[in-house]
């Protein structure tokens, strides 16, 4: 699982040969979340969240 980017103590990883559409994986401190990527309305969509704070995603989201 290859890490593209490291920041605030979290990863964000893309694993080889996953399923669409194009999303990231960020993981870090017991929690994790995905984000597809390139989406019309927006270039980053949360997808899924496991435990992560509203402000926590803001964050991940303008670093993506």
């Amino acid at each position: 699982m290859p890490t593209v980017l490291r920041f605030d103590g979290l990863r964000a990883v893309v694993y080889p040969n996953d399923h669409r559409p194009a999303h990231v994986h960020v993981i870090g401190r017991g929690r994790e979340a995905v984000f597809s990527l390139n989406r019309r309305d927006r270039l980053v969509n949360l997808r899924e969240n496991w435990r992560f704070s509203r402000r926590e995603l803001a964050r991940i989201e303008s670093v993506l």
